[in-house]
């Protein structure tokens, strides 16, 4: 080992970040390696602040002592590899779309902040840091920087239990949500398979890729429900959401006489499916059948998501039981329904003034 001792490192600009370069003893090797780790926002510090800051961390890691040179010989797992066991032990046990989002947000973000580190040093401090830096420069959207926060917690695990990371907050925008009057008009000018589609989806509340996964076989026309057992992503089937998923939907009878009509002596594969016969994709439906006819009825754009936001809100309005409502559109706690629940100004002075005349 070529160790040499008493290095200050070397500080540079990557973007708005500055970030420190120092050697480190590589196992087997006689040449250091060069490693780089982000020190902190431009915005925030000089490079004289930056360069005293490097010194701590080096200090800190002990990259100087005698005692890195032992942990070359027996060296500390990094991040980057902690990332690696990851990605091929536990994501593949994750949904499909769980394992896209994580891996891009893997790559994109916490593997170039915190690949190069020894994972005992992403700490609470360092991901403060790193998180107020996002903040600060703009980088990412509140939302998103919650995101890729929760994913940082599932690589460290239990020692992030412990942290009392202090997040951006997020505005509570109201979600867009289809009305009764709506819904009518955009089923009226529906054509195809996308009439049944839209007026099945606000009638039960289904995600849409409970809809794109129904097969005929899950429709029972004669106790009138409609068994959830499976979703789709991407082409693919998969499992649903959540084990509350797994569920089953009573139907007014008009809509299941209007589905059976739509399918006309069909008895099986998919309900709604493409020319093709793949499953529908949510994107493709979204740009190409629903937002265009709410721009040609003069309705203010929405996606597939209204009907469900529209259908959880008729069924609050109506004083069904919370638990019944839970139950029929797969969520797993009151508080998530809650959020999917909203009240027209109409309905609001309509329960004010009745409440008033019966005071």
């Amino acid at each position: 080992m070529a160790r040499r001792s008493g290095q200050a490192g070397a500080v540079v600009a990557k973007g708005d970040w500055w970030h420190g370069r120092f050697y480190v003893d590589v196992p087997g090797e006689e040449k250091r390696a060069r490693k780089s780790i982000p020190i902190g926002p431009r915005r925030e510090m000089t490079k004289p602040e930056a360069k005293r800051k490097l010194r701590s961390l080096l200090e800190e890691m002990g990259v100087n002592s005698s005692a890195h040179l032992n942990r070359a010989i027996n060296p500390v797992e990094t991040f980057a590899q902690k990332v690696q066991w990851w990605e091929d032990n536990v994501l593949p046990t994750h949904k499909p779309s769980s394992q896209n989002s994580s891996h891009y947000v893997l790559k994109k973000h916490l593997i170039p902040h915190f690949g190069d580190l020894p994972l005992d040093m992403v700490d609470e401090r360092k991901v403060q840091e790193w998180v107020t830096g996002l903040q600060k420069e703009g980088m990412l959207a509140p939302k998103s920087i919650h995101n890729v926060y929760k994913v940082l917690r599932l690589i460290i695990g239990k020692p992030s239990k412990d942290w009392s990371i202090r997040l951006p907050g997020i505005s509570e925008k109201e979600q867009r949500y289809f009305t009764p009057e709506e819904v009518k008009k955009i089923i009226d000018a529906a054509e195809g398979q996308y009439k049944s589609l839209f007026a099945l989806q606000f009638a039960t509340g289904m995600r849409f890729g409970e809809v794109a996964g129904l097969h005929v076989e899950d429709l029972d026309f004669e106790e009138s429900v409609i068994r959830i057992r499976r979703s789709t992503y991407r082409l693919q089937e998969v499992t649903p959401k959540s084990q509350a998923g797994h569920r089953q939907i009573d139907v007014d009878p008009d809509t299941m006489a209007a589905l059976r009509e739509y399918l006309g002596g069909r008895q099986g594969s998919r309900v709604f499916q493409t020319r093709n016969g793949t499953p529908l994709v949510v994107n493709n439906v979204n740009r190409h059948v629903l937002k265009p006819l709410c721009k040609k009825l003069g309705i203010r754009i929405g996606t597939t998501h209204a009907f469900r936001h529209g259908r959880i809100s008729v069924l609050q309005q109506n004083n069904v039981p919370g638990d019944l409502i839970k139950k029929w559109v797969g969520h797993t706690s009151l508080k998530t329904t809650s959020k999917y629940t909203h009240f027209p100004t109409e309905f609001r002075r309509k329960i004010v003034s009745d409440l008033a005349k019966n005071g």
